[in-house]
């Protein structure tokens, strides 16, 4: 299971410069909404989100956070991201990897949105212990992901979120699963938590 390259986004970005179709698939619009209803009432002070691609949910996460710094390993997808936010000055988009590059200090919202399951088994234990001790300072995490096969993707999205649930299971706070996509709560803000029983939609 080898972990994806950005060379290999960048690629996959010059031949569409839209391959998930961000703003005009309905899976993306229903899964960016669910993802939108997750969070925790706003504003949020501090938002980071993991693999921002080319910007289309960033948008939607300035509007209901103080600050919101985005992060994307693709040279072209952070280009893109630029370009569609140039005028939300709340909004830093950064080109680094997840989880080396994650950028310092704590916040208060992390999105990690189709992105944990580019990772190796080694790479992803590192996020998770990332995201643990965002958790301990009390921030909210909301991990959503496509639950169909494995394509170029080294783990499946069920995979992804059954590891963080073992990983950072005194956080957690809402398991919702839908036919394309799993969504996942872990809430810092008051712990422990009882683990919620899943919704099947």
């Amino acid at each position: 299971m080898k972990r994806v390259a950005a060379l290999d986004f960048d690629r996959i970005y010059d031949e569409d410069p839209d391959p998930w179709k961000l703003e005009s698939s309905r899976y993306e619009r229903d899964k960016r909404a669910a993802t939108l209803a997750a969070l925790p009432g706003g504003p949020h002070p501090s938002t980071l989100e993991i693999g921002c691609a080319s910007g289309v949910l960033t948008a939607a996460l300035a509007m209901r956070s103080t600050r919101v710094v985005a992060l994307d390993f693709s040279r072209r997808a952070v280009a893109m991201a630029r370009h569609r936010l140039a005028a939300a000055d709340n909004v830093e988009v950064r080109l680094g990897s997840f989880p080396e590059d994650a950028p310092a200090g704590s916040w208060s919202v992390v999105v990690c949105s189709e992105v944990l399951y580019y990772l190796d088994p080694p790479a992803l234990e590192l996020a998770i212990a990332w995201l643990a001790d965002q958790l301990a300072g009390g921030a909210t995490v909301v991990a959503v992901h496509w639950r169909g096969p494995a394509l170029t993707e080294p783990l499946r999205g069920d995979d992804v979120h059954d590891l963080m649930r073992v990983g950072l299971a005194r956080w957690h706070a809402r398991d919702e699963r839908r036919a394309r996509y799993r969504l996942d709560v872990f809430d810092g803000a008051e712990r422990p938590h009882r683990a919620s029983r899943y919704r099947l939609i």
